[in-house]
């Protein structure tokens, strides 16, 4: 998590050094993907996340620490993912451009909890990744977050161990949140940490599950 700090530590003063200054002009636009650098439309991603005791807010304190989930309701998701990629924002200022990435990922998870017999969560999300980093040249970085909804066959225990009493919803929120790293020779082969967080955003319930996984990402 001492990464995803540092990470955020950098993005912030960044991103207000970019943003316009009065009688400075900035153009965004969209270009939709069409095979361009020998990409193709997909992007496919495996991993395993732990399953921890976290609120979301937590992840955000660079002095936590965080413990996986103990009990029942303590387990490992396994994830395969396939992204359906979009296009590029296209974003002209200061001098400068960047290149975010749109993309729609697909998310099968196995969700084996120490309590019970495995059982399936299926996500769909729009994400923007971040791809344009100084540091490239040396290790190619891409920053990813994102929305969208997530069902779960079952309700997880830890969701039901964290908010006692409460009426817990099987329909969620999905946000999505991921760092890649990867050899500069090699791009499309990626190591992939992420969090995987499901709420119901005070709208199907209050509060969720937060799992912190590893994978590997491979760009067709």
């Amino acid at each position: 998590m001492a990464l995803f700090w540092q990470l955020r530590r950098f993005l912030l003063p960044a991103l207000s050094l970019l943003l316009p200054h009065p009688g400075e002009a900035a153009t965004i636009c969209f270009s939709p993907h069409c095979g361009r650098d020998g990409l193709g439309n997909w992007i496919f991603e495996v991993g395993a996340a732990t399953i921890t005791d976290a609120s979301i807010k937590d992840f955000a304190s660079p002095e936590i620490s965080l413990h996986q989930a103990s009990g029942p309701g303590a387990g490992t998701i396994y994830s395969l993912t396939a992204a359906r990629r979009l296009g590029e924002l296209r974003w002209e200022i200061g001098g400068h451009t960047f290149t975010p990435q749109l993309e729609v990922p697909f998310t099968l998870e196995i969700v084996d909890e120490n309590a019970r017999r495995p059982f399936l969560d299926f996500n769909a999300s729009f994400t923007v990744r971040w791809v344009d980093f100084p540091w490239n040249k040396y290790v190619k970085t891409t920053f990813a977050m994102g929305i969208g909804l997530s069902y779960s066959e079952r309700v997880y225990l830890i969701d039901q161990e964290r908010h006692p009493g409460q009426d817990r919803s099987k329909l969620k929120f999905n946000w999505p949140i991921q760092l890649t790293l990867a050899h500069p020779d090699y791009p499309r082969h990626q190591l992939i940490f992420f969090i995987a967080h499901q709420s119901g955003g005070h709208v199907f319930d209050t509060g969720g599950v937060n799992s912190l996984g590893i994978g590997y990402r491979h760009e067709f």
